[in-house]
């Protein structure tokens, strides 16, 4: 059998167990690290491939939108507007027609004599405008008897024709005024023994209100102005006879 020199060997296991001890002893030497988790990247520090500006997102909604067209809208006319029409004045109400009216009251054709008065009267007005209505009149009338302690003064009749017109106060105000002026004629006498015919002309202002479209009231003073003649005398003389007379009238 064959003897091996074993100092080679020996050397270099004994050398080797030497740096495996000095390598243990240095790890035991170094402070013992712990595992920490790593934050999360911010938004900045994402890839910037995979960012998306905040501009992107309004971008695309405002194409999502639809389109609108201003141009049709406007060159549209605009639509009339409810009130459009409301300052056209509107046609005033025709009043005009036929009439025929009842008045009673008081006159005086004897100074300081009062006398019952009473008339009938007829005619025709036409629309002369939104508030005025003119036309022509015929008229009955009748002073009563009249008795005191020395005289009788019998009636008086009398009859008369002339043109009337009416201004309403407002083209929807039923109030209105009305003038009259024509010519008279009558016959008057005293205990049957003195008698006069005199005629003149006349004047009369009033003020009225109407109470629907065929019928109103009013109230009007009259004074006829005329020339006596005294039979014996021959002469003539200016008087004046005054009636105020409250009337109702109806219109067709």
């Amino acid at each position: 059998m064959k003897y091996s020199n074993p100092g080679p060997a020996m050397g270099a296991l004994v050398i080797g167990a030497c740096l495996v001890v000095a390598t243990t002893a240095q790890a035991q030497n170094q402070p013992l690290q712990t595992w920490t988790p790593q934050p999360q990247a911010q938004p900045q520090e994402m890839d910037p491939a995979k960012r998306v500006p905040a501009t992107t997102t309004a971008t695309r909604t405002a194409d999502a939108l639809p389109v609108v067209d201003t141009t049709a809208a406007q060159a549209a006319p605009a639509a009339p507007t409810a009130y459009a029409t409301s300052d056209r004045p509107a046609p005033y109400a025709n009043r005009g027609g036929f009439f025929v009216g009842v008045h009673g009251g008081k006159g005086e054709v004897y100074e300081d004599v009062e006398q019952t008065a009473r008339m009938l009267s007829a005619g025709y007005r036409w629309q002369a405008g939104a508030v005025t209505l003119v036309g022509i009149e015929v008229a009955r009338g009748q002073l009563a008897e009249k008795r005191d302690t020395w005289f009788r003064y019998d009636e008086v009749d009398y009859a008369s024709i002339g043109a009337n017109a009416r201004f309403n106060f407002g083209r929807n105000n039923p109030v209105y005024a009305l003038v009259r002026a024509g010519y008279w004629a009558a016959e008057a006498s005293i205990d049957n023994q003195w008698s006069a015919d005199i005629d003149g002309a006349y004047v009369g202002v009033g003020v009225g209100a109407d109470f629907g479209r065929h019928f109103n009231m009013s109230l009007v003073y009259t004074n006829h102005v005329y020339f006596e003649n005294y039979n014996y005398w021959n002469d003539y003389d200016v008087n004046r006879a005054d009636t105020l007379m409250l009337g109702a009238e109806v219109r067709f």
